[in-house]
């Protein structure tokens, strides 16, 4: 077997194994444990810990940066996290009422498709809305205001992009609070490459293969 047909064999298997990583580190806010204080304060300038929220400055070397990112232990208030045992608020803190963002930047490939998605829920009540931006230094792929969640359950946002350059940016702004409204929670944020199945991966590979065989089997 050539040397080119088993790099490209290589080459796909590594793609169907790495389809499903996510390029978003912390999207769940799980990290850090807030109920181990040891942990919260390290990573919180030594603030004193609470075992069911903390709120930490993103410059604290958390992956998302910008303002405070606040994280809630499931279960806290009644609200079960979208997934895992912590979820994130939006916000939080914001300084008498004005907006603020959390980012988080990520490499993304030109004309490759990815799929983005987070799970979002209003705290107090429906009024609740916040904008969701993703964008590179040349383009805006995204800029939306969800302002379509409730305060019992959990929404989902889910939709395709294209990858127009090496890094991209996915940012959540708050929007100065109606009165009465407080903030809103986020969790599962995910950014997965759209790659074929493994299963046809690997039939693409079984297919170089049989090409191969064949163009021996001619020329002999």
């Amino acid at each position: 077997m050539s040397r080119p047909l088993i790099s490209g064999i290589i080459a796909l298997l590594a793609i169907s194994g790495n389809a499903q990583a996510n390029l978003i580190i912390g999207g769940g806010f799980e990290s850090p444990n807030i109920s181990n204080c040891a942990e919260v304060e390290q990573n919180n300038g030594g603030r004193s810990c609470s075992s069911r929220w903390n709120y930490f400055a993103a410059e604290n070397g958390h992956s998302w940066k910008g303002d405070n990112i606040e994280i809630w232990k499931s279960g806290f208030n009644g609200v079960a996290s979208h997934s895992g045992v912590q979820h994130g608020e939006l916000n939080s803190h914001p300084n008498g009422g004005g907006p603020f963002s959390i980012f988080q930047e990520f490499e993304t490939v030109e004309n490759q498709e990815y799929t983005v998605s987070f799970a979002y829920r209003a705290r107090k009540n429906n009024k609740e809305k916040f904008r969701f931006e993703l964008f590179t230094a040349d383009s805006t792929i995204f800029n939306t205001v969800q302002k379509d969640h409730v305060k019992g359950s959990w929404s989902l946002f889910s939709n395709t992009f294209v990858g127009t350059g090496d890094k991209t940016t996915l940012q959540f702004t708050s929007m100065k609070p109606k009165s009465g409204t407080v903030g809103n929670f986020i969790d599962s944020v995910s950014v997965t490459a759209n790659v074929p199945e493994p299963g046809i991966l690997s039939l693409m590979a079984c297919g170089l293969v049989g090409c191969m065989v064949t163009r021996k089997k001619i020329a002999a």
